[in-house]
């Protein structure tokens, strides 16, 4: 246990000074371990291709022997992340720093079963070329995953998750640490992973509003899931109570891309004017209302005033310092600057409202982050203890 913890501390000093390489002497000063003990452990590192001698370190010195300068092997673990999305998937391969060496977007397919299919494919294919093995697989579902019986629930926007265990069927492929999570809560870790240290401190929020509505919770650095995984499934949050016998109205039904665009054909039909046609997509629909577009601008008004009232009853609950909006919708400046607008009148003191500079990105860049916690929890146990993975 005792060669364990050392040698995790000796790692993590070599994560932190990564770009920059550390003598042993630099090591042991700042792990506090003894210098034979930091010797011993370089040497078994260094043989089993997790450390190396920098090509800087110094030829010659003044006097003596020069100190050989040592960091960790980029190659010397790879990650698969993935994100699966209903109409996309990105697939990419990073190495133990959590740089992509290798990324792709695929078609999703029919189905869930072909998403995996080319999923695994793509990342098999990665492996191969890199002439890597693969230690920790991370993957971003739509809908609620529950790992005690690996299966994905309420996927509505991709058939076919009913009856298939994506781990176990991951685990068929990579001979890894696999992890599955909601797309939503892996795009929250990526605009954590984004932000720099001042605006990472507190709890913050990423909605993604797109298809459909998500929300992800980072509290203390750490997601938060709630007591039965389902947390964050804020589109199916009543707007209203319904009156008898009619049908609940919901966040998705008013400010989902889809109930957008209804939305706008019916402000038309109504009477409010326009110069955008009937079957515009939104970012058209939200380019003309910034304009001054009648019919634009009314539903964008109703649009906006739904979600902040989502967002006041969320920082009533959990009161996040930070609220990132993305997706195809959410991450439109126009829409979050709307949504500010409305929120002010709701909520005392309002959290920071930003839209994501992530784009489609986030739910990956987030497994990337996923991926090289799970390496660092074991790398060492498996470099030092001949643990498996």
């Amino acid at each position: 246990m005792l060669r364990l913890l050392s040698g995790q501390r000796i790692v993590d000093a070599l994560f932190v000074s990564h770009p920059r390489q550390m003598s042993r002497a630099g090591i042991a000063r700042a792990t506090g371990l003894s210098k034979p003990t930091v010797s011993a452990l370089i040497a078994d590192m260094e043989s089993a291709g997790l450390v190396r001698v920098s090509d800087e370190s110094p030829s010659s010195g003044s006097i003596g022997r020069p100190a050989a300068l040592y960091e960790l092997v980029p190659t010397a673990r790879h990650s698969v992340v993935a994100d699966i999305g209903a109409t996309k998937i990105l697939v990419g391969l990073c190495d133990l720093f959590g740089d992509l060496v290798a990324e792709q977007e695929l078609e999703t397919g029919p189905n869930a079963g072909a998403a995996l299919k080319r999923l695994t494919g793509a990342g098999s294919e990665m492996l191969r070329a890199v002439d890597g093995s693969c230690h920790a697989v991370c993957v971003g579902v739509p809908g609620i995953y529950r790992p005690d019986q690996d299966r994905v629930e309420q996927a509505f926007n991709l058939p076919g998750f009913a009856g298939l265990a994506l781990r176990a069927r991951l685990a068929e492929h990579f001979d890894a640490r696999i992890h599955v999570e909601n797309d939503v809560n892996l795009a929250a870790l990526g605009e954590l992973t984004r932000m720099g240290d001042e605006q990472a401190g507190g709890d913050f929020a990423a909605i993604s509003v797109g298809t459909g509505i998500g929300l992800g919770m980072v509290v203390g650095g750490d997601l938060y899931r709630g007591g039965t995984g389902s947390a964050g499934e804020l589109g199916s949050l009543l707007l209203a109570r319904p009156e008898p016998g009619a049908p609940p109205v919901t966040l998705e039904d008013v400010a989902s891309a889809p109930s957008i665009r209804k939305r706008f054909g019916r402000a038309i039909e109504d009477g409010h004017r326009t110069t955008v046609d009937a079957g515009a997509d939104v970012p058209e629909i939200f380019g003309a209302a910034a304009s001054g577009d009648e019919a634009a601008a009314a539903v964008l008004d109703e649009v906006a005033a739904s979600m902040a009232l989502a967002v006041s009853h969320l920082c009533l609950i959990a009161d996040p310092t930070r609220i990132v909006f993305g997706g195809g919708v959410g991450a439109n400046p126009t829409f979050v600057d709307a949504v500010r607008g409305h929120l002010a009148s709701l909520v005392a003191t309002p959290p920071e409202l930003a839209a994501s500079t992530l784009g489609r990105r986030a739910a990956l860049v987030g497994a990337v982050s996923m991926s090289l916690r799970l390496v660092h929890e074991s790398l060492v146990a498996e470099i030092l203890g001949d643990q498996p993975r």
